[in-house]
C-alpha cells in the first residue's frame, strides 16, 4: 500500500476488473465524464490518495470517493449517470414488464401523438405506475432498461406476420427439397429485387455545426432507371442490369444472363417478391435457377433491400442528375465500387434466417 507525504491512506478500489482492462476502456470510451471516471479508478488501483486524484482529475475529493464507491458496490454500471444517488429502478419486476409492453405497443388513441417522447413517458409513469419522476430521470429510467430513441424500418400495413414466420420456418426443409431436385449440385441462394434510381432524389444525414441546419440539393425531375440486382449473401457474388424500364422481358434478359454467371457445379435458388413481371406466365426459368416467392409484403426477408439503401445513402443521395445517361453513370460507378466488393456484400445483404440451408448438397 502505498502513502501520500501526509500518511493519508491510498483510495480502495473493488477488484471487478483488473488494472489493464480499466486502462483499455478509458482508451476507447468517447464520453468525456466517464472516462474521467476510469481515470480515477485507474490512479486508485495505482496507489493514489483520494486528494491526490481529486487534484489529477479536477473533481472534488467527495466526488472521487463517491465514483469508487459506486463502482465498488455496482461494477461499471456504477460509473452510469443517474439520479437520486441510486441505482435501483423505481419500478416493481411486474411493473417493469408491464412498462415494457407499453413501450412495445406503443401510443395509444388517448396519447394523441404518433410517437411518445419523454413527456409521455413522464406522463404514463405517473398516471399508470404512480411513480413521478424529472423528465431526466424518466430518460434515464429507458436507458437503463436498454431503450433508446430509433427511427423504425417502414412495414407495410398489409404485411402478414404468421405467414413470414411460417416462411423462415418451413426454409430447411424447401431447401432440402430443392437440393433433392438437384443431386451433386451445389445449392446458392441468391435474392433479388429491383429499385428506381431517378431524378426524384433522395436526402441522407451528413455532419454539420450542431445546432445548425444544413441544406442538401433535392432534385424533383422525373427521369429514372431500373436496376436490377441478385445477390448471394453466402459468396458475396453480385449480378445487375440496368434498364430504362421493367417488364416481364427485360426479367427473362436478367435471368438468362444471371444463369450464365453460375458455375458448372452449382444450382442457383432465387428468392424474390411476388411482382406481376415475377409471376408471368411468360417468365422463362433457367435450368440452374430455382425460384422462391417470398409471402406477400415481406421486405425485411429479403435484404438486398439493404443494398438499395445503402447505395441511396452512400452514393445517390444529396445529388442532382442532368439526364439519363448522368443516372446511368452514377448507377455503374456505385455498382463497381460497392456491389463488386464481396466482403462488404457478405455484410450488407446478411440473411441469418437462410444461414446453413444455403449450402446444401446431396
Amino acid at each position: 500500500m502505498r502513502l501520500s507525504e501526509n500518511m493519508e491512506v491510498a483510495m480502495k478500489v473493488a477488484g471487478h476488473l483488473p488494472l489493464a482492462e480499466l486502462k483499455r476502456l478509458e482508451r476507447v470510451e468517447k464520453n468525456v465524464n466517464r472516462s474521467k471516471r476510469l481515470r480515477i479508478l485507474i490512479l486508485g488501483h495505482e496507489g493514489w490518495t483520494a486528494p491526490a486524484v481529486a487534484a489529477a482529475v479536477g473533481l472534488s475529493r467527495r466526488a472521487c470517493q463517491e465514483w469508487v464507491a459506486r463502482y465498488n458496490r455496482h461494477g461499471l454500471a456504477g460509473l452510469d449517470d443517474h439520479r437520486g444517488g441510486s441505482l435501483n429502478l423505481p419500478l416493481t419486476a411486474d411493473q417493469e414488464q408491464t412498462f415494457r409492453e407499453r413501450l412495445a405497443a406503443g401510443p395509444t388513441s388517448e396519447d394523441l401523438v404518433c410517437s411518445l417522447r419523454g413527456k409521455d413517458f413522464q406522463r404514463i409513469l405517473a398516471e399508470e405506475f404512480g411513480v413521478r419522476r424529472s423528465l431526466p430521470a424518466v430518460y434515464w429510467l429507458l436507458h437503463r432498461l436498454g431503450y433508446s430513441y430509433l427511427r423504425p424500418r417502414p412495414r407495410h400495413r398489409k404485411a402478414d406476420p404468421e405467414k413470414i414466420e411460417a416462411f423462415k420456418r418451413e426454409w430447411p426443409e424447401r431447401i432440402k427439397e430443392i437440393a433433392a431436385e438437384h443431386p451433386h449440385k451445389q445449392l446458392r441462394v441468391y435474392f433479388q429485387d429491383e429499385s428506381r434510381f431517378g431524378q426524384q432524389g433522395t436526402n441522407t444525414n451528413l455532419w454539420a455545426e450542431r445546432g445548425s441546419r444544413p441544406t442538401a440539393v433535392r432534385q424533383t425531375e422525373y427521369e429514372y432507371l431500373w436496376v436490377i440486382g441478385a445477390v448471394c449473401p453466402e459468396t458475396g457474388h453480385a449480378e445487375g442490369l440496368l434498364s430504362p424500364q421493367l417488364n416481364t422481358k427485360i426479367i427473362n434478359s436478367f435471368l438468362e444472363s444471371f444463369s450464365e454467371t453460375i458455375p458448372e457445379g452449382e444450382h442457383a435458388v432465387m428468392i424474390w417478391d411476388g411482382a406481376g413481371f415475377h409471376t408471368s406466365k411468360a417468365i422463362q426459368v433457367p435450368e440452374n435457377v430455382s425460384l422462391v416467392q417470398l409471402p406477400p409484403y415481406s421486405p425485411e426477408l429479403n435484404p438486398i433491400e439493404n443494398l438499395w439503401h445503402y447505395l441511396k445513402s452512400h452514393f445517390w443521395s444529396n445529388r442532382a442528375y442532368d439526364d439519363y445517361d448522368d443516372l446511368e453513370e452514377a448507377a455503374m460507378t456505385a455498382w463497381r465500387t460497392a456491389v463488386l466488393n464481396e466482403e462488404l456484400i457478405k455484410t450488407v445483404c446478411a440473411a441469418p434466417y437462410v444461414d446453413g440451408g444455403s449450402n446444401a448438397q446431396v
